[in-house]
Protein backbone atom coordinates (compact mmCIF):
# COMPACT_ATOMS: atom_id res chain seq x y z
CA UNK A 1 0.00 0.00 0.00
CA UNK A 2 1.24 3.44 -0.90
CA UNK A 3 2.19 5.73 1.87
CA UNK A 4 -0.66 8.34 2.31
CA UNK A 5 0.28 12.04 0.75
CA UNK A 6 2.81 10.30 -1.91
CA UNK A 7 2.89 12.77 -4.72
CA UNK A 8 3.40 9.64 -7.14
CA UNK A 9 0.56 8.21 -5.94
CA UNK A 10 -2.64 8.92 -7.79
CA UNK A 11 -4.86 7.46 -5.19
CA UNK A 12 -3.61 9.98 -2.54
CA UNK A 13 -3.65 13.03 -4.85
CA UNK A 14 -6.45 14.51 -2.43
CA UNK A 15 -3.78 14.91 0.44
CA UNK A 16 -2.02 17.31 -2.11
CA UNK A 17 -5.17 19.18 -2.74
CA UNK A 18 -6.15 17.97 -5.84
CA UNK A 19 -9.82 17.71 -6.71
CA UNK A 20 -9.16 15.60 -10.06
CA UNK A 21 -8.38 11.30 -9.86
CA UNK A 22 -4.91 12.22 -11.47
CA UNK A 23 -1.72 13.03 -9.63
CA UNK A 24 -1.42 16.66 -11.10
CA UNK A 25 -1.30 19.67 -8.84
CA UNK A 26 -4.59 21.77 -8.75
CA UNK A 27 -4.30 25.46 -9.63
CA UNK A 28 -7.66 25.85 -8.10
CA UNK A 29 -6.55 27.25 -3.94
CA UNK A 30 -8.42 25.59 -0.61
CA UNK A 31 -11.64 27.64 -0.05
CA UNK A 32 -10.42 27.94 3.29
CA UNK A 33 -7.04 27.79 3.28
CA UNK A 34 -5.38 28.65 0.77
CA UNK A 35 -2.43 27.43 -1.06
CA UNK A 36 -0.09 28.16 1.84
CA UNK A 37 -2.24 26.26 3.54
CA UNK A 38 -2.02 23.15 1.66
CA UNK A 39 1.06 21.55 3.28
CA UNK A 40 -0.22 21.85 6.55
CA UNK A 41 -3.22 20.09 5.38
CA UNK A 42 -1.75 17.65 3.90
CA UNK A 43 0.37 17.03 6.50
CA UNK A 44 -2.80 16.97 9.06
CA UNK A 45 -4.93 14.60 6.60
CA UNK A 46 -2.27 11.72 6.30
CA UNK A 47 -2.08 11.58 9.79
CA UNK A 48 -5.92 11.69 10.40
CA UNK A 49 -5.77 8.70 7.79
CA UNK A 50 -3.26 6.92 9.74
CA UNK A 51 -4.95 7.23 12.92
CA UNK A 52 -8.15 5.60 11.46
CA UNK A 53 -6.09 2.88 9.87
CA UNK A 54 -4.28 1.97 13.19
CA UNK A 55 -7.95 2.09 15.38
CA UNK A 56 -9.42 -0.03 11.85
CA UNK A 57 -7.07 -2.72 12.45
CA UNK A 58 -7.68 -3.21 16.43
CA UNK A 59 -11.13 -3.77 15.84
CA UNK A 60 -12.24 -7.16 16.45
CA UNK A 61 -12.29 -9.84 13.18
CA UNK A 62 -10.50 -6.84 10.83
CA UNK A 63 -7.21 -8.05 8.89
CA UNK A 64 -4.88 -5.79 7.28
CA UNK A 65 -6.23 -7.01 3.86
CA UNK A 66 -9.66 -5.90 5.26
CA UNK A 67 -8.13 -2.15 6.70
CA UNK A 68 -6.56 -2.13 2.72
CA UNK A 69 -10.11 -2.55 1.13
CA UNK A 70 -11.92 -0.51 2.94
CA UNK A 71 -9.13 2.38 2.76
CA UNK A 72 -9.61 2.38 -0.90
CA UNK A 73 -13.31 2.94 -0.50
CA UNK A 74 -12.70 5.72 2.06
CA UNK A 75 -10.10 7.19 -0.61
CA UNK A 76 -12.55 6.68 -3.49
CA UNK A 77 -15.25 8.52 -1.19
CA UNK A 78 -12.79 11.39 -0.67
CA UNK A 79 -12.10 11.92 -4.40
CA UNK A 80 -15.36 12.14 -5.22
CA UNK A 81 -16.07 14.81 -2.85
CA UNK A 82 -13.02 16.74 -3.69
CA UNK A 83 -14.39 16.62 -6.95
CA UNK A 84 -17.54 18.54 -5.79
CA UNK A 85 -15.43 21.47 -4.28
CA UNK A 86 -15.12 19.83 -0.68
CA UNK A 87 -11.40 20.69 1.55
CA UNK A 88 -9.87 17.57 2.34
CA UNK A 89 -10.46 17.76 5.97
CA UNK A 90 -13.92 18.24 4.75
CA UNK A 91 -13.63 15.58 2.24
CA UNK A 92 -12.72 13.19 4.80
CA UNK A 93 -14.84 13.32 7.57
CA UNK A 94 -18.30 12.85 5.04
CA UNK A 95 -16.49 10.03 3.84
CA UNK A 96 -15.77 8.27 7.58
CA UNK A 97 -19.11 9.57 8.39
CA UNK A 98 -20.32 7.64 5.23
CA UNK A 99 -18.11 4.55 5.21
CA UNK A 100 -19.95 4.06 9.03
CA UNK A 101 -18.50 3.88 12.38
CA UNK A 102 -15.62 1.49 13.64
CA UNK A 103 -17.15 -0.71 15.77
CA UNK A 104 -20.47 -1.07 13.13
CA UNK A 105 -18.11 -1.80 10.10
CA UNK A 106 -16.21 -4.56 12.46
CA UNK A 107 -19.33 -5.82 13.32
CA UNK A 108 -20.30 -6.18 9.86
CA UNK A 109 -16.75 -8.22 9.07
CA UNK A 110 -17.26 -10.53 12.10
CA UNK A 111 -20.67 -11.19 11.10
CA UNK A 112 -19.03 -12.31 7.82
CA UNK A 113 -15.74 -13.73 9.09
CA UNK A 114 -16.41 -15.10 12.76
CA UNK A 115 -13.96 -17.39 12.35
CA UNK A 116 -11.40 -14.81 12.65
CA UNK A 117 -12.72 -13.67 16.48
CA UNK A 118 -11.19 -17.30 17.53
CA UNK A 119 -7.77 -16.43 15.46
CA UNK A 120 -7.27 -13.52 18.01
CA UNK A 121 -7.22 -15.81 21.02
CA UNK A 122 -3.78 -16.95 19.75
CA UNK A 123 -0.41 -15.72 20.16
CA UNK A 124 -0.25 -12.52 17.51
CA UNK A 125 -0.07 -9.03 18.95
CA UNK A 126 -3.39 -7.01 18.18
CA UNK A 127 -1.23 -3.53 17.67
CA UNK A 128 2.23 -2.67 16.43
CA UNK A 129 4.69 -1.81 18.83
CA UNK A 130 5.59 2.20 19.43
CA UNK A 131 8.78 3.53 17.97
CA UNK A 132 11.54 3.09 19.72
CA UNK A 133 10.19 0.83 22.24
CA UNK A 134 10.81 -3.41 22.61
CA UNK A 135 11.04 -4.89 19.50
CA UNK A 136 8.26 -7.47 19.49
CA UNK A 137 10.60 -10.62 19.46
CA UNK A 138 11.54 -9.45 22.77
CA UNK A 139 8.43 -8.77 24.05
CA UNK A 140 7.39 -12.62 25.37
CA UNK A 141 11.23 -13.05 26.21
CA UNK A 142 11.49 -10.05 28.36
CA UNK A 143 8.08 -10.50 30.48
CA UNK A 144 9.23 -14.41 31.21
CA UNK A 145 12.60 -13.40 31.79
CA UNK A 146 11.59 -10.46 34.51
CA UNK A 147 8.63 -12.62 35.87
CA UNK A 148 11.53 -15.09 36.87
CA UNK A 149 13.53 -12.61 38.54
CA UNK A 150 10.45 -11.06 40.43
CA UNK A 151 9.09 -14.74 41.58
CA UNK A 152 12.84 -15.51 42.79
CA UNK A 153 13.47 -12.14 44.16
CA UNK A 154 9.73 -13.14 46.33
CA UNK A 155 10.76 -16.32 47.21
CA UNK A 156 14.66 -16.11 48.13
CA UNK A 157 14.41 -13.98 51.04
CA UNK A 158 12.49 -16.88 52.68
CA UNK A 159 15.23 -19.19 52.25
CA UNK A 160 17.56 -16.73 53.87
CA UNK A 161 15.81 -15.81 56.25
CA UNK A 162 13.15 -18.37 57.18
CA UNK A 163 10.08 -18.33 59.45
CA UNK A 164 11.28 -14.43 60.18
CA UNK A 165 10.88 -13.32 56.81
CA UNK A 166 7.08 -14.29 57.14
CA UNK A 167 6.62 -11.49 59.47
CA UNK A 168 7.25 -7.66 58.99
CA UNK A 169 9.60 -8.34 56.26
CA UNK A 170 7.43 -9.68 53.52
CA UNK A 171 4.82 -6.76 54.55
CA UNK A 172 7.25 -3.95 54.73
CA UNK A 173 8.72 -5.82 51.40
CA UNK A 174 6.72 -7.44 48.72
CA UNK A 175 6.35 -4.48 47.03
CA UNK A 176 9.49 -3.80 46.21
CA UNK A 177 10.15 -7.18 45.40
CA UNK A 178 7.82 -7.50 42.39
CA UNK A 179 6.68 -3.60 41.31
CA UNK A 180 10.35 -2.93 40.38
CA UNK A 181 10.08 -5.40 37.42
CA UNK A 182 7.04 -4.29 36.21
CA UNK A 183 7.90 -0.82 36.19
CA UNK A 184 11.31 -2.25 34.03
CA UNK A 185 9.04 -4.04 31.76
CA UNK A 186 6.42 -1.34 31.11
CA UNK A 187 9.23 1.54 30.49
CA UNK A 188 11.09 -0.64 28.17
CA UNK A 189 8.17 -1.19 25.96
CA UNK A 190 6.59 2.21 26.37
CA UNK A 191 7.78 3.93 22.93
CA UNK A 192 7.43 7.74 24.57
CA UNK A 193 9.87 7.10 27.89
CA UNK A 194 10.02 10.58 30.27
CA UNK A 195 13.51 11.05 32.00
CA UNK A 196 11.69 13.11 34.27
CA UNK A 197 8.53 10.68 34.79
CA UNK A 198 11.08 7.90 35.34
CA UNK A 199 13.63 9.70 37.71
CA UNK A 200 9.74 10.51 39.67
CA UNK A 201 9.37 6.95 39.59
CA UNK A 202 12.54 5.70 40.60
CA UNK A 203 13.07 8.38 43.77
CA UNK A 204 9.30 7.37 44.88
CA UNK A 205 10.50 4.08 45.41
CA UNK A 206 13.66 4.12 46.64
CA UNK A 207 11.81 6.99 49.22
CA UNK A 208 9.68 4.63 50.20
CA UNK A 209 11.79 1.44 50.53
CA UNK A 210 14.12 3.52 52.75
CA UNK A 211 11.02 5.04 54.89
CA UNK A 212 9.19 1.53 55.34
CA UNK A 213 12.11 -0.17 56.34
CA UNK A 214 13.17 2.42 58.65
CA UNK A 215 10.08 2.85 60.78
CA UNK A 216 10.11 0.34 64.26
CA UNK A 217 6.87 -1.20 64.76
CA UNK A 218 4.95 -1.68 67.97
CA UNK A 219 1.90 -3.44 69.11
CA UNK A 220 -0.14 -3.71 68.12
CA UNK A 221 1.35 -2.96 64.60
CA UNK A 222 -1.82 -0.99 63.39
CA UNK A 223 0.22 1.01 60.82
CA UNK A 224 2.35 -1.69 59.95
CA UNK A 225 -1.21 -3.22 58.74
CA UNK A 226 -2.27 0.07 56.94
CA UNK A 227 1.33 0.33 55.21
CA UNK A 228 1.33 -3.12 54.16
CA UNK A 229 -2.47 -2.69 52.74
CA UNK A 230 -1.41 1.04 51.24
CA UNK A 231 1.56 0.70 49.90
CA UNK A 232 0.63 -1.25 46.66
CA UNK A 233 -1.76 1.18 46.08
CA UNK A 234 0.08 4.13 45.91
CA UNK A 235 3.07 2.33 43.99
CA UNK A 236 0.81 1.20 41.64
CA UNK A 237 -0.44 4.39 40.52
CA UNK A 238 3.32 5.22 40.34
CA UNK A 239 3.98 2.63 37.88
CA UNK A 240 1.56 4.24 35.74
CA UNK A 241 4.31 6.87 34.94
CA UNK A 242 6.57 4.13 33.29
CA UNK A 243 3.50 3.22 31.45
CA UNK A 244 2.77 6.28 30.35
CA UNK A 245 5.74 7.21 29.57
CA UNK A 246 6.09 10.95 28.02
CA UNK A 247 2.48 11.49 28.59
CA UNK A 248 1.98 10.61 32.44
CA UNK A 249 1.47 14.67 32.79
CA UNK A 250 -1.63 14.51 30.99
CA UNK A 251 -4.17 14.26 32.65
CA UNK A 252 -6.67 12.33 30.02
CA UNK A 253 -3.41 9.72 29.58
CA UNK A 254 -3.94 8.05 33.04
CA UNK A 255 -7.36 6.82 31.97
CA UNK A 256 -5.47 4.12 30.03
CA UNK A 257 -3.98 2.71 33.07
CA UNK A 258 -7.07 2.14 34.81
CA UNK A 259 -7.66 -0.28 31.29
CA UNK A 260 -4.06 -1.89 31.85
CA UNK A 261 -4.88 -2.58 35.51
CA UNK A 262 -8.83 -3.67 35.05
CA UNK A 263 -7.23 -5.73 32.06
CA UNK A 264 -4.49 -7.30 33.97
CA UNK A 265 -6.93 -7.94 37.19
CA UNK A 266 -8.87 -10.35 34.64
CA UNK A 267 -6.00 -12.22 33.45
CA UNK A 268 -4.24 -12.45 36.86
CA UNK A 269 -7.94 -13.62 38.16
CA UNK A 270 -7.81 -16.26 35.59
CA UNK A 271 -4.55 -17.48 35.51
CA UNK A 272 -4.84 -17.73 39.36
CA UNK A 273 -7.67 -19.99 38.90
CA UNK A 274 -6.43 -22.10 36.77
CA UNK A 275 -3.10 -22.29 38.21
CA UNK A 276 -5.42 -23.44 41.77
CA UNK A 277 -6.91 -26.62 39.21
CA UNK A 278 -3.56 -27.51 38.07
CA UNK A 279 -1.97 -27.62 41.60
CA UNK A 280 -4.45 -29.47 43.06
CA UNK A 281 -3.87 -32.01 40.42
CA UNK A 282 -0.41 -32.13 40.47
CA UNK A 283 -0.25 -32.91 44.54
CA UNK A 284 -3.27 -35.38 44.02
CA UNK A 285 -1.07 -37.19 41.97
CA UNK A 286 2.20 -36.86 44.01
CA UNK A 287 0.32 -37.84 46.58
CA UNK A 288 -1.06 -41.12 44.85
CA UNK A 289 2.22 -42.72 43.75
CA UNK A 290 3.44 -42.18 47.34
CA UNK A 291 6.40 -39.26 46.12
CA UNK A 292 7.55 -37.08 48.73
CA UNK A 293 8.93 -33.75 49.09
CA UNK A 294 5.06 -31.81 47.47
CA UNK A 295 5.54 -29.77 49.85
CA UNK A 296 9.03 -28.22 48.91
CA UNK A 297 8.28 -27.90 45.41
CA UNK A 298 4.92 -26.27 45.64
CA UNK A 299 6.31 -23.95 48.11
CA UNK A 300 8.80 -22.49 45.43
CA UNK A 301 6.65 -23.33 42.49
CA UNK A 302 3.41 -20.70 43.90
CA UNK A 303 5.15 -17.85 45.02
CA UNK A 304 7.86 -17.66 41.27
CA UNK A 305 4.67 -18.47 39.35
CA UNK A 306 2.42 -15.79 41.68
CA UNK A 307 4.80 -12.87 41.71
CA UNK A 308 5.74 -13.91 37.86
CA UNK A 309 2.07 -13.98 36.80
CA UNK A 310 2.43 -10.17 37.42
CA UNK A 311 4.58 -9.42 34.27
CA UNK A 312 2.55 -11.81 32.33
CA UNK A 313 -0.26 -10.22 32.83
CA UNK A 314 1.27 -6.83 31.37
CA UNK A 315 1.98 -8.90 28.56
CA UNK A 316 -0.76 -10.34 27.92
CA UNK A 317 -2.92 -6.88 28.64
CA UNK A 318 -0.87 -5.35 25.91
CA UNK A 319 -0.30 -8.14 23.12
CA UNK A 320 -4.57 -8.99 23.70
CA UNK A 321 -6.01 -5.05 24.03
CA UNK A 322 -8.67 -5.89 21.25
CA UNK A 323 -9.73 -8.74 22.78
CA UNK A 324 -9.65 -7.08 26.32
CA UNK A 325 -11.79 -4.38 24.80
CA UNK A 326 -15.09 -6.77 23.64
CA UNK A 327 -14.93 -8.48 27.12
CA UNK A 328 -15.10 -5.02 29.26
CA UNK A 329 -18.47 -3.84 28.44
CA UNK A 330 -19.69 -7.89 29.14
CA UNK A 331 -18.03 -8.12 32.88
CA UNK A 332 -19.59 -4.43 33.32
CA UNK A 333 -22.99 -5.22 32.66
CA UNK A 334 -22.83 -8.26 34.42
CA UNK A 335 -21.28 -6.88 37.60
CA UNK A 336 -23.38 -3.45 38.20
CA UNK A 337 -26.53 -5.13 38.13
CA UNK A 338 -25.30 -7.82 41.11
CA UNK A 339 -23.34 -4.90 43.26
CA UNK A 340 -26.25 -2.45 42.70
CA UNK A 341 -28.55 -5.61 44.56
CA UNK A 342 -26.39 -6.18 47.05
CA UNK A 343 -26.10 -2.50 48.30
CA UNK A 344 -30.14 -2.17 47.90
CA UNK A 345 -30.23 -5.44 49.77
CA UNK A 346 -28.32 -4.08 52.76
CA UNK A 347 -29.79 -0.73 52.73
CA UNK A 348 -32.85 -2.36 52.84
CA UNK A 349 -31.70 -4.45 56.05
CA UNK A 350 -30.69 -1.51 57.82
CA UNK A 351 -33.86 0.65 57.17
CA UNK A 352 -35.91 -2.61 58.60
CA UNK A 353 -33.78 -3.70 61.60
CA UNK A 354 -32.69 0.39 62.14
CA UNK A 355 -29.87 -1.09 63.61
CA UNK A 356 -26.93 1.47 62.02
CA UNK A 357 -24.57 2.62 65.08
CA UNK A 358 -24.12 -0.85 66.65
CA UNK A 359 -23.32 -2.55 63.27
CA UNK A 360 -19.92 -4.69 63.78
CA UNK A 361 -16.46 -3.65 62.64
CA UNK A 362 -16.65 -6.49 60.66
CA UNK A 363 -19.42 -5.36 58.74
CA UNK A 364 -18.21 -2.04 58.17
CA UNK A 365 -14.61 -3.70 56.66
CA UNK A 366 -16.74 -5.64 54.56
CA UNK A 367 -19.12 -2.90 53.06
CA UNK A 368 -15.93 -0.38 53.30
CA UNK A 369 -14.23 -3.23 50.56
CA UNK A 370 -18.09 -3.36 48.61
CA UNK A 371 -17.61 -0.02 48.13
CA UNK A 372 -14.11 0.05 46.98
CA UNK A 373 -14.98 -2.67 44.57
CA UNK A 374 -18.04 -0.85 42.87
CA UNK A 375 -15.44 2.61 42.34
CA UNK A 376 -13.08 0.44 40.55
CA UNK A 377 -16.32 -1.30 38.79
CA UNK A 378 -17.29 2.53 37.96
CA UNK A 379 -13.68 3.44 36.77
CA UNK A 380 -13.66 0.39 34.67
CA UNK A 381 -16.70 0.76 32.71
CA UNK A 382 -15.81 4.44 31.95
CA UNK A 383 -12.81 3.32 30.39
CA UNK A 384 -14.41 1.06 28.28
CA UNK A 385 -16.55 3.44 27.12
CA UNK A 386 -16.47 5.55 24.22
CA UNK A 387 -16.66 9.36 25.02
CA UNK A 388 -18.47 9.85 21.67
CA UNK A 389 -20.98 7.11 22.53
CA UNK A 390 -24.74 7.83 23.05
CA UNK A 391 -26.85 7.29 26.06
CA UNK A 392 -27.49 3.67 26.87
CA UNK A 393 -29.09 1.55 29.64
CA UNK A 394 -26.00 0.64 31.58
CA UNK A 395 -25.55 4.43 31.81
CA UNK A 396 -28.58 4.08 33.88
CA UNK A 397 -27.71 1.08 35.46
CA UNK A 398 -24.57 2.71 36.68
CA UNK A 399 -26.05 5.34 37.94
CA UNK A 400 -28.67 3.65 40.07
CA UNK A 401 -25.24 2.05 41.31
CA UNK A 402 -23.53 5.08 42.09
CA UNK A 403 -26.03 6.47 43.89
CA UNK A 404 -27.07 3.28 46.16
CA UNK A 405 -22.99 3.26 46.92
CA UNK A 406 -23.29 6.81 47.94
CA UNK A 407 -26.14 5.94 50.07
CA UNK A 408 -24.43 2.85 52.09
CA UNK A 409 -21.21 5.26 52.12
CA UNK A 410 -22.99 8.25 53.82
CA UNK A 411 -24.12 5.03 56.67
CA UNK A 412 -20.81 3.70 56.94
CA UNK A 413 -19.53 7.59 57.72
CA UNK A 414 -22.78 7.84 60.37
CA UNK A 415 -21.55 4.27 61.67
CA UNK A 416 -17.80 5.37 61.92
CA UNK A 417 -18.81 8.73 63.76
CA UNK A 418 -20.59 6.44 66.17
CA UNK A 419 -17.79 4.07 66.91
CA UNK A 420 -15.05 7.34 67.20
CA UNK A 421 -17.22 9.07 69.47
CA UNK A 422 -17.61 5.84 71.51
CA UNK A 423 -13.98 4.31 71.39
CA UNK A 424 -11.83 7.12 70.65
CA UNK A 425 -9.35 7.65 67.63
CA UNK A 426 -7.12 4.58 66.48
CA UNK A 427 -5.20 4.62 62.91
CA UNK A 428 -7.90 2.04 61.53
CA UNK A 429 -10.52 4.20 62.29
CA UNK A 430 -9.30 7.67 60.90
CA UNK A 431 -7.91 5.82 57.70
CA UNK A 432 -11.24 4.01 57.40
CA UNK A 433 -12.88 7.39 57.84
CA UNK A 434 -10.51 9.52 55.23
CA UNK A 435 -11.17 6.66 52.93
CA UNK A 436 -14.76 6.95 53.12
CA UNK A 437 -14.91 10.65 52.66
CA UNK A 438 -12.28 10.18 49.91
CA UNK A 439 -14.83 7.49 48.36
CA UNK A 440 -18.14 10.33 49.20
CA UNK A 441 -16.30 13.02 46.79
CA UNK A 442 -15.48 10.62 44.33
CA UNK A 443 -19.33 9.06 44.13
CA UNK A 444 -20.88 11.83 44.38
CA UNK A 445 -19.27 13.49 41.48
CA UNK A 446 -19.51 10.68 39.12
CA UNK A 447 -22.97 10.42 39.87
CA UNK A 448 -23.29 13.85 39.03
CA UNK A 449 -21.60 13.80 35.59
CA UNK A 450 -23.85 10.55 35.09
CA UNK A 451 -26.63 12.21 35.84
CA UNK A 452 -25.07 15.40 32.97
CA UNK A 453 -24.95 12.60 30.63
CA UNK A 454 -28.25 11.04 30.95
CA UNK A 455 -29.99 14.45 30.41
CA UNK A 456 -27.39 15.68 28.02
CA UNK A 457 -26.36 18.37 30.22
CA UNK A 458 -22.73 17.58 30.45
CA UNK A 459 -20.83 15.91 27.46
CA UNK A 460 -19.36 12.53 28.41
CA UNK A 461 -15.94 13.73 27.97
CA UNK A 462 -16.24 15.64 32.00
CA UNK A 463 -16.84 11.81 33.01
CA UNK A 464 -13.71 10.20 31.97
CA UNK A 465 -11.73 13.45 33.51
CA UNK A 466 -13.35 12.99 36.58
CA UNK A 467 -12.49 9.39 37.04
CA UNK A 468 -8.78 10.21 35.48
CA UNK A 469 -8.44 12.65 38.38
CA UNK A 470 -9.54 10.01 41.06
CA UNK A 471 -6.62 7.91 40.42
CA UNK A 472 -3.64 10.28 41.71
CA UNK A 473 -6.28 11.15 44.43
CA UNK A 474 -6.23 7.95 45.48
CA UNK A 475 -2.61 7.12 45.36
CA UNK A 476 -2.07 9.71 47.43
CA UNK A 477 -4.08 8.94 50.22
CA UNK A 478 -2.36 5.60 49.89
CA UNK A 479 0.84 7.12 50.28
CA UNK A 480 -0.42 9.22 53.05
CA UNK A 481 -1.93 6.39 55.25
CA UNK A 482 0.89 3.90 54.17
CA UNK A 483 4.31 6.50 54.89
CA UNK A 484 2.46 9.33 57.61
CA UNK A 485 0.33 7.65 59.93
CA UNK A 486 3.31 5.32 61.27
CA UNK A 487 5.10 8.28 63.11
CA UNK A 488 2.15 10.51 63.19
CA UNK A 489 0.74 7.51 65.23
CA UNK A 490 4.03 6.29 66.96
CA UNK A 491 4.52 3.44 65.59
CA UNK A 492 2.23 1.59 66.88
Amino acid sequence: MAVPGDPEDSDHSYLSGSPHEQGTPSSIPSPTHGPSARPRATDDLATHLGEWRALMAQRPGMTPDDVEELEDHLLSEVRDLRGAGLSPEEAFLIAVRRLGSQDEVSREYSEVHSERLWRQLVLVPSTPSPAGSLPARWDLPAALGLGLLAGLAARLPYSVLGDTASGDFYARNIVFLVLPFLAIYLAARSGTRSRSGLAVLIATFAASALLVNVYPSHEPAQTLVLTALHLPIALLVAVGIAYLGGRWRSLEAWMDWVRFLGEAFIYYVLIALGGGVVTALVTQIFFAVGLNGIDTALGWVIPVCAAGAVLVCAWLVERKKSVMENMAPVLTAVFTPILTLALLSFLAVVVASGRLVDLDREVLISFDALLIVVVALVLFTVSARHPESPRRALDWMQLVLVVAALAVDLLMLWAMSGRLLEYGTSPNKLAALGCNLVLLVHLAGSAWHYLGILTSRRPPLDLERWQCLALPVFGVWAGVVALVFPPLFGFH
